[in-house]
């Protein structure tokens, strides 16, 4: 069974992958319009799968990196003393 942190890690990969899909089919037609008559494909890709993106992003990779800045800056207070 995966832990949470590869589980984490390919949640967000495939939402990722979601908005690579999304934008193909724009970069390679050269087509600004092309989900215009698709309003609800936008409308999910803009709120759901944008924010899940946002969320694992920052849960997975800048939560830990804020807690080790954290740690550091406080020994480096506490052996400054």
């Amino acid at each position: 069974m995966a832990n949470w942190n590869t589980r984490l890690r390919w949640i967000h990969l495939g939402f990722g992958l979601m908005i690579s899909a999304y934008f193909f089919p724009i970069t390679m037609n050269q087509d600004v319009n092309f989900w215009d008559d698709r309003p609800q494909v936008t409308m999910f890709v803009g709120g759901v799968v944008m924010a899940v993106v946002f969320w694992t992003g920052i849960i997975k990779w800048q939560l830990p990196r804020i807690k080790k800045w954290n740690r550091n800056r406080k020994k480096a207070a506490a052996a400054a003393e």
